[in-house]
């Protein structure tokens, strides 16, 4: 666990996940370059964003699952699970 709080300031698009050019223009968009930056922003606020859609959504969990940082994520579990319907 404390392994995972070393990565919250681990920059990252230096991760070697192959992040889509829609995915790394949304996370400039949002001004985060850190995983603390991400960590940060509560998952079912992700709907709320213009052009974070369902594409991006599961980038993001591929991208939390390759790095190990579920634990770092509130409620990531139950976002994961909800699929489409993740504003419950």
């Amino acid at each position: 666990m404390a392994k995972d709080y070393e990565k919250l300031d681990s920059i990252i698009l230096e991760s070697a996940f192959p992040f889509s050019k829609r995915m790394c223009n949304m996370l400039g968009y949002l001004e985060v370059t850190t995983i603390r930056e991400l960590a940060a922003i509560p998952l079912n606020n992700f709907q709320n964003i213009r052009g974070f859609k369902t594409q991006c959504r599961l980038e993001l969990i591929a991208f939390i699952e390759f790095e190990n940082l579920e634990n770092l994520f509130d409620g990531f579990s139950h976002w994961k699970e909800a699929g489409d319907d993740y504003s419950a």
